[in-house]
């Protein structure tokens, strides 16, 4: 499986771009499990408040 592809903030936080439903997978069925991503960019905006693919799911 290919890793996401994520944007790097100017916060450093991550913002997925591609592989959404990989990470949300992952997230609902192992919580906490750490998985490689590949950082494609950089992005002139701080993302810290947006919320997390663990803070939306059931």
């Amino acid at each position: 499986m290919p890793p996401p592809w994520v944007y790097e903030g100017t916060d450093a936080v991550l913002v997925l771009y591609n592989g959404v439903t990989r990470a949300t997978r992952i997230a609902k069925l192992a919580p906490g499990t750490l998985i490689r991503v590949e950082v494609i960019g950089k992005l002139p905006k701080a993302f810290g408040r947006e919320p997390k693919i663990g803070d939306l799911l059931p």
